[in-house]
C-alpha cells in the first residue's frame, strides 16, 4: 500500500510541474508578440488580445468610414528582435500594404529573435458605421454683436449684427458635424466664402455622412442700438510662433487677456500688431489710439489696450503679455585660435569645425576664441567651456557639445590640423565681398535654392533675414552698428556660416 501512495504522489507532482511549463509557453505568446499596431485611418486604438493556449494572438481595429480596404499600411510594433511576415511577405511597419476584409482575418506570422519560434496573428478590421450627425457646431457673421444662439432641438440659429448692417450681402463662418456638408435651395455652402440674403431668415439643409438631412433656420436680427461690446477678438504679429491665447475677462470690471509668443531674437521694443474689435469698438494705449496694421508699441513689458465700445461709454481694458520664445539654434557661429593660419571652416551641415594653425604649434594646451548660437552654451564630456579662456588638447579632434536654450544639444567635431610648412595667413571667404564693410556686402556664388541669408550679431541675435533673388545681390547694411557679424545661409546642399 505505501508504495502504490507514493508512486500515486510522484505522479501528481510531476503533472503540476508539467501543466506549469506549458502554461509559461502558452500564454502570451513568449517573444513573437505584436505589441502595438494602428492605422492612420483608424478611430481609435486597436485591442490587442495575446494569445492562449495555442490559439492565434488578435488585434482588432475599427477605421473611419468609407476607407478603401485595398493597400492598407499599418504601423506595428513587435517584441524585440522579432519580424512578420503575411502569407510569406515580409512586413515593414509604416512602409508594407496589405489587402485586407471587413470583419475577415489577415494573418501576421511573428517569429522571434531566435529565428524558430513562431506566433500567429489575427488581424480583424472593421469598418465604422457612417455618422448620422448633422448639426451646427458654430456659426457666426460679420458685424455679429454678442454669441449667436444654436438651438440643437428646434435646430435654429439667431444671430443678432450691429445696426445698420447691409443683411443682403454677408458670408457666414460655420462649422458643422464631422463629414457633414450643407445646402441652401441645393447650392452648396462654403464657411467663409458663400454670399447669401438674410433678410429673411433663410434654410440651410445639412447632409450627414449616412445621407440623412436636418433643415437648420437661420433667423438675423438688425440692432436698433449702438454696440457695447468692447472685446478684442483677433490678434497676432508678424513674428508670432503661434495663435495668440484670447481670454475674455472673468468678471464685470475685470481685464481681459491676450498671451502671445514670438519668435527668438525679436525685438519688442516696436512691434506691430494686427488685431480685430467688437463692431464699432476702437482701441488706445494711454490715450494713443491703435490703428490695426500700423500702430507700433513697446512691448518688453506688459501692454494694456483699453477698448471702448461703439456706445461711446462701455470700455473693458486687455492686457497684453508677449512672451519671446526660447532659442533651438545649437551652432558654433564662429571658432578661431591666436596661432591659426586662416579662417576656420565652419560646416554647419555636418557640424564639423576644421581649423588649421602655424606649423610647430603646441597642440596639447590651445585656448579657443568662439561664439554660439544665442544664449547658447558649450561643453566638453561635461565641462564647460568659455570663449578665450578653457584650454584643451587638440592632439586628436575634439567634441564639443553646444546646448541650445531650450535644452537641445548638437555635438561638434573641431579638428586642428598642423601647417607643413610656415606661409602667409590668407582668407577662404570668397562668397562675400567687401569684407570689412560698411554700407554694403555683395553675396557671390549663390544658386538659386539658396533659401534665405540671416545676419546674426556677436551673441547670436538675428538682426536680418534676406531672401536671396539673385547672384552677386547686393545687400545695404548701412543701419548696422560697428561691430562683427555673421552671415548665415542653407541652400539644398550647404549649409554655412560666415564671419
Amino acid at each position: 500500500m505505501m508504495k502504490t501512495f507514493t508512486l500515486r504522489l510522484l505522479i501528481t507532482v510531476l503533472s503540476i510541474i508539467g501543466f506549469s511549463i506549458n502554461s509559461n509557453a502558452q500564454f502570451g505568446g513568449g517573444d513573437a508578440n505584436i505589441t502595438a499596431y494602428s492605422f492612420a485611418e483608424q478611430t481609435g486604438d486597436a485591442t490587442i488580445t495575446v494569445p492562449i493556449a495555442g490559439q492565434n494572438g488578435k488585434v482588432e481595429i475599427e477605421i473611419a468610414y468609407g476607407t478603401n480596404l485595398n493597400g492598407l499600411i499599418a504601423t506595428f510594433t513587435l517584441d524585440d528582435g522579432a519580424t512578420a511576415d503575411v502569407s510569406g511577405t515580409a512586413q515593414e511597419s509604416g512602409v508594407t500594404p496589405n489587402d485586407f476584409v471587413e470583419d475577415v482575418a489577415l494573418v501576421y506570422t511573428i517569429t522571434a529573435e531566435d529565428g524558430t519560434t513562431t506566433q500567429d496573428w489575427d488581424i480583424i478590421v472593421s469598418i465604422a458605421a457612417a455618422s448620422a450627425d448633422k448639426d451646427f457646431i458654430d456659426y457666426n457673421l460679420p458685424y455679429q454683436i454678442g454669441d449667436e444662439s444654436i438651438s440643437t432641438f428646434n435646430h435654429t440659429i439667431d444671430v443678432t449684427v450691429a445696426s445698420g448692417t447691409d443683411v443682403t450681402a454677408l458670408v457666414a463662418d460655420f462649422v458643422l458635424s464631422d463629414n457633414a456638408t450643407t445646402n441652401i435651395s441645393g447650392v452648396d455652402q462654403t464657411s467663409g466664402t458663400t454670399v447669401n440674403n438674410f433678410t429673411n431668415p433663410v434654410i440651410y439643409t445639412t447632409v450627414a455622412q449616412d445621407g440623412s438631412t436636418q433643415d437648420w433656420t437661420i433667423t438675423v436680427t438688425i440692432s436698433t442700438s449702438a454696440n457695447t461690446e468692447a472685446k478684442i477678438t483677433a490678434y497676432s504679429f508678424a513674428e508670432q510662433t503661434g495663435d495668440a491665447t484670447i481670454t475674455d475677462p472673468v468678471y464685470s470690471g475685470a481685464n481681459g487677456t491676450i498671451d502671445i509668443e514670438v519668435a527668438y531674437g525679436t525685438d519688442l521694443s516696436a512691434l506691430i500688431a494686427s488685431f480685430e474689435l467688437s463692431y464699432g469698438a476702437s482701441a488706445n494705449i494711454s490715450g494713443v489710439d491703435q490703428v490695426s496694421g500700423t500702430t507700433a508699441n513697446n512691448f518688453t513689458n506688459l501692454v494694456t489696450y483699453t477698448v471702448t465700445a461703439e456706445d461711446g461709454s462701455t470700455t473693458v481694458d486687455w492686457d497684453i503679455n508677449v512672451s519671446i520664445a526660447q532659442n533651438i539654434e545649437n551652432d558654433i557661429l564662429a571658432y578661431s585660435f591666436a596661432e591659426q593660419t586662416e579662417d576656420a571652416i565652419i560646416d554647419a551641415n555636418n557640424h564639423t569645425v576644421n581649423i588649421e594653425v602655424t606649423n610647430g604649434t603646441d597642440v596639447t594646451a590651445l585656448v579657443a576664441t568662439f561664439s554660439l548660437s544665442g544664449d547658447a552654451n558649450a561643453n566638453i564630456s561635461g565641462t564647460a567651456q568659455e570663449s578665450t579662456v578653457t584650454e584643451n588638447d587638440f592632439t586628436n579632434p575634439v567634441t564639443y557639445t553646444i546646448v541650445a536654450q531650450n535644452g537641445d544639444a548638437q555635438d561638434w567635431i573641431v579638428t586642428v590640423n598642423i601647417a607643413t610648412i610656415i606661409r602667409k595667413q590668407t582668407s577662404r571667404i570668397t562668397e562675400i565681398y567687401p569684407n570689412p564693410a560698411n554700407n554694403f556686402i555683395i553675396f557671390r556664388n549663390f544658386d538659386s535654392t539658396t533659401e534665405n541669408i540671416q545676419i546674426i550679431d556677436i551673441t547670436g541675435k538675428l538682426i536680418k533675414q534676406i531672401s536671396i533673388l539673385e547672384n552677386n545681390q547686393s545687400i545695404d547694411i548701412s543701419d548696422l552698428k560697428n561691430g562683427i557679424y555673421f552671415v548665415k545661409y542653407k541652400n539644398t546642399t550647404t549649409k554655412l556660416i560666415k564671419k
